[in-house]
């Protein structure tokens, strides 16, 4: 048995070296026959891959659009918030000296009112906190892919 297996192991060697000569002349013509077969769908491939990276650039360049526009916005609301917090802040310490100036400034109602307004810009900055929150998650899912594809 041991023979049968020294000789084809032999017939094998001896096919490789026979037939490297032809391998290395046979090798380029199916490497190109390969190539034209694929090509096409290649040239597919990076049609597609050209229109998703124009369609994310330009969903891109929109974000960036509401994000600056958002930053302006907070920016814009940040002092009247600071200075409702304070007002505020006056109504709810009771017995304070700011109470009682402000008391003599506003009614009860009107109280009422600004407790509204701060429930309102409240809601506002919280919702333009999550909208954040979700752009620089799209942001970084953008880049994951750029790397990936680029």
């Amino acid at each position: 048995m041991s023979d049968i297996h020294g000789v084809v192991s032999r017939a094998k060697e001896l096919a490789r070296v026979a037939g490297r000569p032809v391998v290395a002349k046979l090798r380029p013509r199916i490497e190109n026959i390969a190539l034209d077969r694929i090509r096409p769908e290649l040239d597919a491939l990076h049609s597609d891959i050209a229109a998703l990276r124009r369609d994310v650039e330009h969903a891109t360049k929109e974000l960036d659009g509401h994000v600056k526009w958002l930053y302006d916005e907070q920016r814009r609301l940040a002092p009247h918030l600071a200075a409702l917090e304070a007002r505020i802040a006056a109504f709810e310490r009771p017995g304070s000296v700011a109470r009682m100036a402000e008391r003599l400034e506003y009614a009860p109602d009107e109280a009422e009112e600004v407790r509204a307004e701060h429930a309102r810009i409240r809601a506002r900055l919280a919702a333009i906190s999550k909208y954040e929150e979700r752009l620089a998650r799209l942001e970084e899912d953008f880049a994951a892919r750029r790397e990936v594809t680029g």
